[in-house]
């Protein structure tokens, strides 16, 4: 077994483990309910922790997780009524609502 990723945040972690198994990678969750014992351990050694079970399967796993991107770079749209800068995933400026074509 090889640890192939950890993260202070349940959720990211899961979501790895998920998407190695959809790839067909044997993986084991270990500490994901551990953050109720941070105050007599170190808050990192309860963070969550994807494991491989297959250790010459890690180059692949990496390779996988490397290419999620976690920050992805959105561009910003302005508004054409009230020249208000919106993010992208705003359909609508949140200023004054007009629609973004």
């Amino acid at each position: 077994m090889k640890l192939i990723y950890t993260h202070e945040n349940r959720i990211m972690a899961l979501n790895i483990r998920n998407v190695l198994i959809n790839h067909g990678f044997d993986v084991a969750l270990n500490n994901e309910f551990a953050s109720s014992a941070s105050g007599g351990l170190a808050p990192f050694d309860t963070w969550p922790e994807v494991w491989l079970l297959k250790d010459d399967d890690f180059h692949n796993a990496k390779k996988i997780i490397e290419s999620i991107s976690y920050n992805s770079i959105q561009a910003a749209w302005e508004c054409k009524k009230c020249q208000e800068e919106n993010d992208e995933s705003f359909d609508y400026c949140w200023k004054c609502h007009e629609e973004n074509e």
